[in-house]
């Protein structure tokens, strides 16, 4: 039975009427650096706390250096593995902090990326179950990325692989799966015992991510966690806010549209990506 202090943590992640996740990650400067969207981080995480994120994914050192932009306002999950875009082998990632110090930094739940399939997938699932058996004694929740690894299979996004990768996360202990979406996703969720949220992945064209997160919704996510989708737009404020509605408020995606296009026609938001109206 889950802990009352892991449930309190939960909580803190979800929107407080709906009970969804709409978390925000933006965690890529530790892999890639400073790719499009993110060189100004601080400006960035306040726009999408304002658009109504309930949570962010991120790494210890923008936890840092910019908790003045969040504080108090969105859950946090704290990104503990990692590697890099140099690395010989970037489908493994290896232990980068702890549960103890995810406690210490004010961490409601930490997070770890399994690419299932990966030459070294039997070390990660190692290091995660390490990881799960220390924040159960902490009752810290886990998010577990669980993707089918890209040279393992010939479609990652093909639902017979995903709902196989999700279903591993639970079983072993992953208190939150994210993963890739495919359809039907139904088959994804009922397989499943724990909450699902969608990766965005890639950047995509507007429409494309829209109709993913209504879909997923529809067909019971717990929730979205889209990070370049919408750091690489040219108003996360609005994507956000947006991405919310669609969450929580069932938002169709016509109606989302017609915001897009209205808040288009009716000034030059689109042309400033740094700024919250």
């Amino acid at each position: 039975m889950t802990g009352v202090g892991k449930l309190i943590r939960l909580r803190r992640l979800e929107h407080p009427v709906t009970g969804k996740l709409h978390i925000f990650p933006m965690d890529h400067g530790g892999y890639m650096g400073p790719i499009k969207g993110i060189e100004r981080p601080k400006d960035v995480l306040e726009q999408v706390v304002k658009g109504g994120a309930t949570a962010l994914l991120i790494q210890k050192g923008i936890l840092k250096c910019c908790c003045n932009s969040f504080l108090g306002k969105v859950g946090i999950i704290l990104r503990v593995s990692g590697t890099n875009i140099l690395s010989e082998d970037v489908t493994f990632e290896t232990l980068t902090s702890t549960c103890e110090e995810a406690l210490r930094l004010g961490a409601d739940a930490v997070a770890f990326t399994v690419n299932v399939g990966s030459k070294r997938d039997y070390e990660a699932f190692k290091l995660f179950g390490l990881l799960v058996d220390a924040c159960d004694e902490w009752s810290i929740p886990v998010l577990g990325e669980f993707l089918p690894a890209k040279n393992a299979v010939s479609n990652p996004y093909d639902v017979k692989h995903v709902k196989m990768v999700a279903r591993i996360g639970a079983e072993l202990g992953a208190d939150i799966i994210k993963t890739h979406y495919a359809e039907p996703f139904e088959e994804v969720v009922s397989t499943c015992p724990v909450p699902i949220v969608i990766a965005g992945g890639a950047k995509k064209d507007i429409v494309s991510v829209l109709k993913m997160v209504r879909r997923a919704i529809d067909a019971g996510a717990a929730g979205i966690c889209i990070g370049r989708n919408v750091f690489q737009h040219k108003n996360p404020y609005l994507i956000t806010k947006i991405l919310s509605q669609m969450v929580n408020e069932n938002l169709s995606v016509d109606d989302a549209l017609k915001i897009l296009k209205e808040a288009n026609e009716g000034g030059n938001i689109f042309e400033e990506s740094n700024r919250i109206p």
